[in-house]
């Protein structure tokens, strides 16, 4: 199984789903990062600059305990699509190879 809905009624994808998930988040938002306005990619490496995350409010906590693979407003949901280097941003990581093509 590759979609769980845990008893706290979250939903955790995994595998082809969680691609997709991406993939629709990608596509709604015409592949921008929600905090900058770059163009990312789905195709780079995750370490890029221009890569595209899905960004979960706050934390995911530990083991994922908050994690919750929909968009919305509550903590552990998805905000948004956001660039590899934002993303990092926001979670104090510095590295990152900073790349302007995909």
């Amino acid at each position: 199984m590759t979609v769980e809905i845990k008893k706290d009624g979250r939903t955790i994808l995994k595998g082809q789903d969680y691609t997709d998930f991406r993939k629709d988040l990608y596509d709604s938002q015409q592949g921008q990062c929600i905090k900058c306005g770059k163009q990312t990619s789905l195709v780079v490496p995750l370490e890029w600059g221009n890569s595209f995350h899905a960004a979960h409010r706050g934390s995911r906590g530990m083991g994922s305990a908050i994690r919750d693979d929909v968009v919305g407003p509550k903590r552990g949901q998805v905000e948004g699509g956001k660039c590899g280097s934002c993303h990092r941003n926001e979670h104090n990581q510095e590295f990152s190879y900073e790349r302007s093509t995909a």
